[in-house]
């Protein structure tokens, strides 16, 4: 077994103490790294949920910022180039931040990583990005040994968007535990369709109040169950009254207890904008959820259309209507679409693949470009 003197020191930066995607991938890396030879710290802004978790895990965090109005001071990145001098890392795993990766620069880090969790623009914002915009986009390569991406969609953005070198990205996808859950059965009286995520833009949950209210003013009495908080909560709740939904959406707030909410949906739709391979469809894969979803970042790299799943193109909640009524109408249908995203799940997405090819990076310093 490693001493603690010749593990590898591995920084992972965070930009939020919330626990969503990103922080997921972190506390699974943390919890699931081979700690004889790799020894883990997390960087967090502020104190929050992610840090009670990495307490847990008995995983080491430092706490460099307070936010101020939703904003970083400058005091916190000083404190976190001093934390990352004074422990001298011999690598910087950032997760999509650009100041962790520069400090890192600056110190001499031996291996400097930023791993891009989705590209956080549509393609329409991506085409009309400001000149500054887009000169610190490109500029941000500069600052890292390689770039990490969730699916191969994204890295075509960055080569082919913002002049990346291809064999400077490395495609590393998201997984999750493969662990048997104890069966819930579903006693609904209404067919529900439900959504998980965070309340803002990117995630688009205004389309499926549209697609709601299609949906009643044709005579189907569903219910939308949208779990999750954000800064688009009283602009989709005055979005409900308006259309007066009030009786058939359901804004039910954050909810830690992914599982037991997925095993409540009849269906799990996702309108989003844009995303890489969000965390939830590989859940709902895993619970046996049926899934609908925009053919937007990495998720047809997961989700097949009309084998594990319906893509429906995204911002039209026409489409995403007539893809609930599809599987509304077909118990064979989601059946198969079931059993064939959990058979893909369990070959493809699950932690030990994302952990394996992590620690390969670590281990050897390169890519596995074979993956």
């Amino acid at each position: 077994m490693n001493t603690s003197k010749n593990k590898k020191k591995i920084l992972v930066t965070l930009n939020d103490c919330r626990i969503s995607g990103i922080e997921k991938f972190t506390i699974l890396l943390a919890k699931h790294i081979d700690r004889n030879r790799f020894k883990i710290t997390v960087a967090v802004p502020t104190y929050g949920p992610v840090c009670e978790v990495l307490k847990k895990l008995n995983t080491e965090y430092f706490v460099f910022n307070n936010k101020k109005n939703g904003k970083y001071r400058l005091s916190g990145i000083r404190d976190l180039f001093k934390f990352i001098k004074k422990n001298n890392f011999d690598i910087i795993h950032a997760q999509a931040g650009s100041a962790p990766c520069l400090i890192g620069k600056m110190l001499g880090t031996k291996l400097i990583l930023e791993h891009r969790h989705g590209i956080d623009y549509t393609i329409e914002q991506i085409e009309n990005l400001s000149f500054l915009k887009l000169q610190y986009e490109k500029m941000k390569k500069n600052l890292t040994d390689y770039t990490l991406t969730c699916n191969r969609n994204d890295k075509n953005i960055l080569i082919n968007k913002l002049s990346y070198e291809s064999d400077k990205i490395g495609v590393i996808y998201n997984g999750i535990e493969h662990e048997e859950k104890p069966e819930i059965r579903n006693t609904n009286i209404k067919f529900i369709i439900g959504n998980i995520g965070r309340l803002m833009f990117q995630k688009g949950q205004e389309y499926l109040i549209e697609a709601a209210l299609i949906l009643r003013n044709k005579g189907y009495d569903f219910e939308y169950h949208i779990y999750g908080e954000g800064e688009k909560k009283d602009e989709l709740s005055n979005l409900i009254k308006r259309h007066k939904l009030e009786d058939t959406v359901f804004l039910k707030g954050y909810n830690n207890d992914i599982y037991s909410r997925l095993k409540s949906f009849d269906i799990f739709a996702l309108p989003s904008r844009y995303e890489g391979i969000p965390y939830v469809i590989l859940e709902a894969m895993r619970a046996s959820v049926p899934v609908i979803a925009t053919n937007v970042g990495g998720i047809n790299e997961v989700i097949m259309n009309m084998i594990n799943g319906i893509l429906i193109q995204k911002e039209d909640p026409n489409q995403l209507a007539a893809s609930i009524l599809k599987l509304y109408d077909s118990e064979k249908l989601r059946n198969d679409f079931t059993i064939q995203a959990r058979k893909d799940f369990i070959e493809k997405y699950t932690i030990e693949k994302t952990i394996e090819e992590v620690e390969y990076i670590y281990s050897t310093g390169k890519l596995n470009l074979q993956s």
